[in-house]
């Protein structure tokens, strides 16, 4: 396997160290039978061993929840050079993310600073094995996740490969308003995309997006799962939904079909670098129970390695050579939840950073 950068060391040192590490000190002293028969309960670490595709894993659980503020200056992971398809832009590493930081500080610059951490929930550290032409059994993947995480992500992101599934969402009026700004509405305006999005009105519209190669918005190249992605948004042949009813809403998704990174005259693909702060999980429920977005991971893998989907019972997520990044949505059509939603203003418009540092700093503690 390709060796680890220093700060892609620092973040998973980082990580286990904080699985591994979140004990209390107490003096140790006897139980009589009697108290024993009363103690039921798990164990704070557990193992389980999984064998699929000609791979073996070996996972060890923690049964804790953890809290985290941390900052790093740049986080890349895979970072080599690239051959053969897929590849989505010139950037050196599979994930680069500079100013990455995990939960934020509210009230930063003043005396009643409040730190509001990243959630974790019963995170874990898995090996995948294999046994190589040479009948040796070797390590082809390492991946550190989580049952659950909810929190504020930061960072310039560079480049992101793996998966990456959001929804926007809002009233059509928004796009109609950006597009005005940006564009106008032609003479007496009668400009077809202003005509089309302003007869939308208010009706409530959603998409699904995902990573994609900048200005064609495809999500493969060469029959490959893009990567080094630097955009995010409505794949090709995709449009806008509307649960409304009514002519307009039945024409919508026609009318808003992506073609080329376009659709009513709207760009419809992002750069990564407008979103500075994204929320994961849902923000309007009151805590990680509830909100936390499940089946996040990262991994690296020396080879294409299946690893198992811990949030869709039977399923596996299939990575690339290289680094990978898992936030992917739960479930289908209604029962849809996804890692991170944004209101359709911010995804036209990108998103500030929240404040990660306490003092003046918006970056680099």
């Amino acid at each position: 396997m390709r060796p680890i950068c220093r700060p892609a060391q620092r973040l998973l040192s980082l990580l286990c160290g904080g699985l591994f590490a979140c004990t209390t000190q107490a003096a140790l002293q006897p139980m009589d039978d009697r108290e024993l028969a009363e103690v039921t309960g798990q164990a704070l670490i557990t193992m389980d061993g999984l064998t699929y595709g000609g791979f073996e894993y070996t996972r060890v659980n923690l049964g804790s929840d953890i809290d985290l503020l941390t900052n790093i200056d740049e986080l890349r992971l895979g970072n080599y050079s690239r051959t053969g398809g897929g590849t989505a832009s010139t950037q050196p590493a599979d994930i680069r993310i500079d100013n990455f930081a995990l939960g934020r500080v509210d009230n930063a610059n003043s005396p009643n600073a409040a730190i509001v951490p990243f959630q974790i929930r019963d995170p874990y550290l898995e090996f995948a094995f294999k046994v190589n032409g040479q009948g040796v059994r070797e390590v082809a993947g390492v991946r550190v996740g989580f049952g659950r995480a909810r929190g504020d992500l930061s960072g310039d992101i560079r480049s992101l490969t793996g998966v990456m599934q959001g929804k926007i969402y809002g009233p059509a009026s928004i796009a109609y308003q950006y597009y005005r700004d940006t564009n106008g509405c032609g003479f007496l305006g009668l400009d077809p995309n202003c005509i089309a999005l302003s007869l939308a009105g208010d009706t409530e519209v959603y998409a699904e997006v995902e990573l994609l190669q900048q200005g064609t918005g495809v999500t493969t190249l060469n029959g490959q799962p893009i990567n080094r992605a630097t955009h995010i948004g409505i794949p090709n042949g995709q449009s806008l939904q509307t649960d409304e009813t009514g002519l307009i809403a039945a024409l919508l998704p026609t009318l808003s079909t992506t073609s080329d990174c376009q659709a009513l005259g709207l760009t419809t693909c992002f750069a990564l670098l407008n979103y500075k702060s994204i929320f994961v999980g849902d923000p309007t429920k009151p805590d990680i129970t509830q909100g936390g977005a499940q089946g996040i991971f990262f991994s690296m893998q020396n080879q294409n390695v299946p690893w198992q989907d811990l949030a869709n019972t039977g399923k596996f997520v299939d990575t690339q050579s290289g680094a990978f990044a898992n936030f992917a949505k739960t479930g289908e059509g209604a029962n849809a939840l996804y890692p991170f939603m944004i209101n359709l203003y911010d995804a036209l418009r990108g998103t500030a950073r929240v404040p990660t540092c306490i003092g003046g700093q918006t970056s680099g503690c």
